[in-house]
């Protein structure tokens, strides 16, 4: 008989709960990764010791429409999250 056979109806419930909440925070920790990298691509073009302004600006809009994207995103998922 597994472990996890042995649990109350409470702990599996908590176990399946805990193992969303890293599996989004692993999503998220994804997410950021590529996006950083993506607006990294587009933004920098000629990498050097500082950034310029007009890199400083297309960073800042790229991440901003990033942000907007996570919320969206992260508002979907925990309806779905709701509706299991």
């Amino acid at each position: 008989m597994d472990k996890i056979d042995q649990l109350t109806s409470a702990q599996r419930a908590e176990l399946e709960e805990r193992v969303r909440g890293e599996m989004l925070r692993q999503v998220f920790q994804e997410l950021v990764q590529k996006v950083t990298e993506k607006c990294f691509e587009k933004c920098v073009t000629k990498p050097s010791s500082s950034l310029t302004s007009s890199e400083q600006t297309c960073l800042a809009k790229c991440m901003d429409r990033y942000i907007d994207s996570m919320g969206v995103v992260s508002r979907a998922m925990v309806q779905r999250q709701q509706r299991l």
